[in-house]
């Protein structure tokens, strides 16, 4: 997927602005956690993008917190513009609409997800204590 989504570049002009303020970007990830956790049951297909944004949020948390900075500017804004998209209820298609409210949310988060794939990947290891460029965990005394 390499055209971005309508409307996106809007969100991440306005996650730009949100990154200067750690308060309000914990605020959106503690939104975000809330609405995913409302999602209720999901098809397949929604589920992976579930679990998808739960690590797009997770990775923001611990980025706007300081615990992790192996990412870069343009991937932070990206995820945090893909988390604002899945929190404001009036996107493209409003998410109050049964059945397909979270059709544009969940493409939204697959591109930045196919852009920041790496990304995540290191995360994903940092966060299960895999030492970087290795494939084994942390010793104890490191």
């Amino acid at each position: 997927m390499s055209k971005p989504p309508s409307g996106f570049e809007r969100y991440k002009s306005r996650a730009t602005q949100l990154l200067k303020s750690p308060e309000e970007v914990l605020a959106l990830s503690t939104r975000a956690a809330n609405k995913l956790a409302s999602t209720g049951r999901l098809s397949t297909r929604f589920q992976t993008v579930r679990e998808e944004l739960g690590l797009l949020v997770a990775l923001l948390r611990a980025w706007i917190n300081g615990d992790y900075r192996d990412v870069s500017t343009q991937s932070i804004v990206a995820i945090a513009a893909a988390v604002l998209y899945f929190v404001v209820p009036f996107d493209l298609i409003p998410d109050f609409i049964a059945g397909i409210g979270l059709l544009d949310d969940a493409t939204v988060i697959a591109y930045v997800v196919s852009l920041v794939r790496d990304e995540i990947a290191g995360f994903q290891k940092w966060r299960s204590g895999i030492r970087p460029g290795s494939d084994e965990p942390k010793s104890p005394d490191t």
